[in-house]
């Protein structure tokens, strides 16, 4: 602590608390002293009503209105309930939202510069990667945007004859052949299209998202023969082996490599690292870890009316739930599930219960040894383990009633004046704090009343002169 922050000490100051509206969706909590500014902000729209926030040590987060948000019955109410009163804006929520909902400051220096977070991992492998359209059209947080530029096959293909250009030019090729697209195989990268827009149509979905368990992005995928001269171009872009081209006649003419250039971005903001990128791509290009790992239970399964009560569909942030339109009525997707444990808070007949058995935390530049009892005392709660018991300072204190002392009486030859006293005990007092802070051991057994009483010195002589 430097001089300044000392001056600036007030004993027995007690904080500000204020609480902020700053828009329709973010709320900030204000914690002021004269040595310590702190801040929390909570983002409405981010925050998904999961319960990784709630082994908050003061009790100061309570769950909100879920169900009922779920249920679209009610919009734009907090999924979480915050006690400014309690909260001593410790930064642990913030360190917990893997979802960026809550975001604690401590004099301006967000929380996460000081605190390990609960983080998963993604690494995307620039050299693998095309890009494509995949990943981007099927993320279910947004978190992926792509720029991709294929050059089209038109400047691909050059014909050494004008008069079979013009015809190709016009949609009647000379060129014979088949061309056929397997859509089992086919992963929906959309590269033929954006190489071949004239001959191939993707018809991606417009009006909703992927759905789980497939994420397929499109509905079709359909090809016409009449204008597609059979270069043999979309072969070789599709990076699955879902088109296969043969070309039995076509007027002399040269074909260039196809090339694609871009970028895949990821937003880590918005990214959970549920791994549906990594699972998709068929380039291999992304590695990404989940943050935590568990178990969705599906109990009580004849409460489950899926047909009725879509709340697990509609809360999930990796829509990792799915009906499955047979007795089963409902699965989960738990390879790209996050055990956030929304579903769980959000279903009214406690059909679902997540249980979390691992966590990943953020590495931070400078590790600091009491990192791990702040994860011990949070995350390990968090997964159901409980913070193992530590009695290495554990003191037992036991008073016993103990008869008043007879005062003996002080001669004047020791102590001539009354302040004498006083500061002769304060010396002693003194004497004995300096030898129990440098001993740790004789702190040990003096506060355990384990040392003997000190007998009674004896007079030492004095050495005699020569």
């Amino acid at each position: 602590m430097t001089k300044a922050q000392r001056d600036r000490i007030i004993v027995g100051e007690r904080p500000e608390v204020t609480t902020e509206i700053l828009d329709d969706t973010n709320i900030r909590y204000n914690w002021k002293t004269s040595l310590l500014a702190k801040d929390l902000k909570y983002d409405l729209a981010r925050c998904v009503g999961c319960s990784l926030c709630l082994p908050c040590p003061w009790e100061a987060i309570t769950m909100g209105p879920v169900q009922e948000v779920a249920a679209k019955r009610l919009e734009g109410a907090p999924l979480i309930l915050i006690d400014e009163d309690k909260c001593t804006f410790c930064g642990l929520c913030d360190s917990a939202c893997i979802f960026n909902a809550l975001e604690a400051n401590f004099d301006e220096t967000p929380a996460e510069l000081e605190y390990a977070r609960l983080k998963g991992h993604h690494v995307l492998d620039e050299e693998k990667c095309a890009p494509c359209l995949l990943c981007a059209k099927i993320c279910p947080r947004d978190a992926l945007s792509v720029d991709v530029k294929v050059k089209p096959k038109t400047k691909l293909v050059k014909y050494k004859d004008p008069e079979a250009a013009k015809r190709v030019a016009e949609g009647r090729p000379d060129a014979k052949g088949t061309i056929k697209i397997s859509e089992d195989k086919c992963t929906w990268c959309g590269l033929c299209e954006l190489l071949c827009p004239e001959c191939i149509t993707i018809y991606w979905l417009e009006d909703e998202e992927p759905k789980p368990p497939d994420f397929k992005p499109a509905v079709d995928i359909r090809v016409d023969t009449k204008q597609c001269d059979y270069c043999g171009l979309c072969e070789e872009i599709c990076p699955s082996e879902a088109i296969k081209v043969t070309c039995t006649s076509a007027p002399p003419r040269t074909v260039r490599k196809p090339k694609v250039e871009g970028k895949l971005t990821i937003d880590d903001e918005k990214c959970v690292d549920c791994t549906l990128c990594a699972q998709k791509c068929p380039y291999e290009a992304l590695d990404v870890t989940l943050p935590l790992t568990g178990k969705v239970h599906i109990e009580h399964l004849e409460r489950c009316d899926p047909t009725g009560c879509v709340n697990c569909f509609n809360i999930c942030p990796t829509k990792a739930i799915y009906a499955t339109g047979d007795k089963q009525k409902l699965a989960v997707k738990e390879d790209i599930c996050v055990f956030c444990g929304a579903c769980e808070n959000a279903c009214p007949e406690q059909v679902l219960r997540v249980t979390r058995e691992s966590y990943r935390l953020s590495s931070l530049e400078k590790a600091r040894a009491w990192e791990r009892a702040r994860a011990s005392l949070f995350f390990d709660i968090l997964v159901g383990k409980q913070a193992p018991p530590s009695n290495q300072y554990e003191r037992q204190i036991k008073i016993q009633s103990r008869t008043k002392p007879t005062t003996l009486p002080t001669s004047t030859e020791d102590w001539p004046r009354a302040d004498a006293v006083r500061e002769e005990a304060k010396a002693r007092i003194r004497k004995i704090q300096l030898q129990l802070r440098q001993d740790w051991r004789l702190r040990y057994k003096f506060e355990r009343g384990q040392l003997e009483k000190p007998s009674k010195e004896e007079p030492r002589e004095e050495p005699k002169e020569d």
